[in-house]
């Protein structure tokens, strides 16, 4: 390339994020232990988000005990609304583990998950928790439930001065 078309693309670069911006909207929360409840990321008025996909790390303070040894866990459920349109993103509570990238401290990484969904400006981003003890799946499994943090980083694309309806 040349120096004109350099200044010509950075020149639509610079156009495109007046329109369309990747942007990310956090939350840390300690889901507190033997309760279940909903926390909040409200979304900007600037224009409709586009998430493309998200992040959870969380710790693992809770403990099972199965056949006399203990493990450490975390046994976290969430599920993801938006408030505008009370659209649930599963049909069902999923526990952290499952849907976590990077996870705990000692989990491998691999990147955002894809997960895509639309949000109108100034929409609201629920999250759901639950962090009461799961069914046992073994006779005799024991559950001692603690506070949990939770970080989430949803990612995707802003679009400040597009309204949808």
């Amino acid at each position: 390339m040349n120096f004109e078309q350099i200044k010509n693309k950075i020149s639509e670069m610079r156009e495109t994020q007046g329109f369309e911006k990747s942007f990310d909207f956090t939350r840390t929360f300690t889901a507190k232990k033997n309760t279940a409840d909903t926390f909040s990321i409200p979304l900007p008025t600037e224009g409709p988000f586009y998430e493309l996909g998200y992040n959870i790390s969380f710790t693992k303070n809770s403990k099972l005990t199965r056949g006399g040894n203990v493990y450490n866990l975390c046994a976290v459920k969430l599920r993801f609304r938006s408030q505008a349109d009370n659209n649930a993103q599963s049909n069902d509570y999923i526990p952290v583990p499952l849907i976590s990238t990077p996870g705990a401290d000692n989990s491998s990484r691999y990147g955002s998950r894809p997960f895509t969904h639309m949000y109108k400006a100034g929409d609201v981003i629920l999250i759901d928790y639950d962090n009461r003890a799961p069914a046992a799946l073994v006779a005799g499994d024991t559950y001692e439930m603690e506070d949990e943090e939770i970080s989430i980083c949803f990612n995707g694309k802003l679009y400040p001065g597009i309204n949808l309806q």
